[in-house]
C-alpha cells in the first residue's frame, strides 16, 4: 500500500498504521475505561499499575509511554493529572 493511501485512511480513522502494541493498549483502555472511571468528571479514568492486563500487553515502561504518545499524537487519547493520578479520555 503507498504511504498517501495508508494517511488517507488514517484521516478516517486514525488506529489504521498504528503499531500493534499500540492498538492493544487502545483495546485495554476501553477496559479500563468502563472499570475505572472518574466518579467526578465522565469519560475520564484512571488505569491501575498494579491491573495484570495492563503488563499481559507486553510493554516496557518505555514502550507504555511511547504508546500512550502515539495514541495522543492521533487524537485519540488526552491524559492529565490530577491529585497525583493520572486521568484518561479516550476518544
Amino acid at each position: 500500500m503507498r504511504n498517501g493511501s495508508l494517511q488517507s485512511f488514517a484521516k478516517i480513522n486514525p488506529l489504521v498504521g498504528l503499531p500493534p502494541k499500540t492498538l492493544r493498549l487502545y483495546s485495554a483502555l476501553a477496559v479500563f475505561k468502563k472499570e475505572y472511571c472518574s466518579g467526578k468528571e465522565p469519560g475520564w479514568f484512571h488505569v491501575p499499575e498494579s491491573d495484570q492486563r495492563l503488563k499481559n500487553i507486553g510493554l516496557s515502561k518505555r514502550g507504555l509511554r511511547n504508546a500512550l504518545q502515539e495514541l495522543v499524537q492521533v487524537d485519540l487519547l488526552q491524559i492529565r493529572t490530577e491529585q497525583g493520578t493520572r486521568l484518561y479520555y479516550l476518544k
